[in-house]
Order: structure tokens, then sequence, then C-alpha cells
């Protein structure tokens, strides 16, 4: 490593970021007349650190998931990606991350700021896990990866329009389709015993539930760890049954 930080990632993105934190085991070989630059580093690094929490949060392990996660966080790009899992080929990903750089002067006034690229170099497994900051960043663009839709806001409309609307499949799509939501978000309704049951998905951990029944309509929005692989899929069917509104047991 001609330049940059190098912080082991054992123990995972949480660990990492407390550990290093807590002890300041920190090694930077960069530029110490540049104060601008290593803020920027800095920001860049903080960033980095969110998208590694979130891989530890998802408990991702596939090449592909890694990259669709890191793309979907702000002033991150994905260079590169080689490797196809954690644990067989080991994963290894080259982020691009916007960082905010400032050199304050000792009065207190900007000396100097600016946006920088900072690049990062991940590696997760097979045997142990890495990380280098501040390499010198490719020439190459970054991947092509489908940003995810957001049903931000979208509860208090959805609400809205389904209070109005007797339960009836039909009626139902129609007050949905007059929200003219993202086409991205994919939605599912289904009817059962004078119930309208309704499914809408961004994104694995983005769901809403919606059920009309006479008394109008009730919405819920499960908590990220029932979305899990392997818990509630967001699926019409289960805003008819009886797990609807509830917790994991």
């Amino acid at each position: 490593m001609a330049k940059g930080r190098r912080r082991a990632i054992l123990g995972g993105a949480a660990l990492l970021v407390v550990a290093l934190v807590g002890v300041g085991l920190w090694h930077y070989v960069g530029r110490p007349d540049d104060p601008t630059h290593d803020s920027a580093v800095a920001d860049a690094a903080e960033k980095v650190d969110r998208v590694l929490f979130g891989f530890e949060y998802d408990h991702l392990y596939q090449a592909d998931k890694y990259v669709h996660s890191a793309s979907q966080h702000p002033d991150v790009a994905v260079l590169s990606v080689t490797g196809e899992t954690h644990w067989e080929t080991g994963v290894t990903l080259v982020l691009r991350v916007m960082g905010h750089g400032v050199e304050i002067g000792a009065d207190g006034s900007v000396i100097d700021e600016r946006d920088e690229p900072i690049c990062f170099r991940l590696q997760f497994g097979p045997d142990d896990d890495d990380r280098d900051d501040d390499i010198e960043c490719p020439a190459n663009d970054p991947l092509q990866v489908r940003q995810d839709p957001s049903l931000d806001g979208v509860d208090d409309r959805l609400k809205s329009a389904l209070d109005a609307v007797d339960p009836d499949e039909s009626a139902v799509r129609a007050a949905i389709a007059d929200l003219k939501l993202d086409p991205a978000i994919t939605l599912e309704v289904a009817a059962k015993n004078g119930t309208v049951g309704v499914a809408l998905r961004a994104a694995q951990y983005d769901c809403i539930f919606a059920r009309v029944t006479e008394k109008g309509a009730e919405l819920w929005q499960p908590a990220h760890i029932q979305l899990a692989p392997g818990e509630l899929p967001c699926a019409s069917w289960v805003a008819l049954s009886s797990n609807f509104g509830k917790g994991l047991r």
C-alpha cells in the first residue's frame, strides 16, 4: 500500500468501528501537509463505516448483495468487485466515496474547503477481512447499480386513499393507482372474507402492509428484522393473516 490507512474488519463492521475508534489503532501515511485532504478522508471513512454497518446488519455475504447495498448510500460508488462469496472465494470491493474536507485556522476561520473523491479497498474473507483507506482511485467508471425506490411519505397518502374506498379489490387497486407511486414499487393485492390485503414493497426492508375492511383501512410497517430473509415476506397474504401488526415471537 503506497499510501493510505489500513484497518482490519475482523469481527464485522460494528466491532471495527468501536474497536478502532476506541483504541486509536489508525495507521495513516498520507499527506500530512494537506489538512483539507485529511479531513475529506475522515469524512469519507465515516460514510464507509455506515456501509459496513449495513453489511453487518443485513448479514450480507454475496458479492452482488455487497455491491447493491453499498451503492444505495449517498456519495458512494462501487468501482470494482471480485469474488463471489465471503466464505468461499472472498470478495474485494473498491469504493469511491465523496468526502467533504475543511481546514480550520487557529482563529476558527475556514482556510480551505472542498469535496474530494476518496477511494477504499474492502476485503471480505475467505480467511480474514481487511480494509485500506485512501488508496489511489482507479480510473474506470463506477458499476451501474439500480437505486431502490422508497416508501418514505407514502403511508399517510395510502391511508387516506384506502379509507375512502370499500373493501373491494378493484376499488383498492384503483385508489392505489391514483397515487401514482414510483413504478419500481411492487404491489400485491388480495381479497378474503370481506377484507382486502395490500403489500407495497420498495426494497427488502422497505415494505408497507395494509388491510381494508368495512371499518376503514389499517396500515403496518414491520420492523427491519421482521423482513429479514427467512422471516415475513412482503406479500399480500401477510396483510390478510394473523401476523398483521404483530412483532416476531
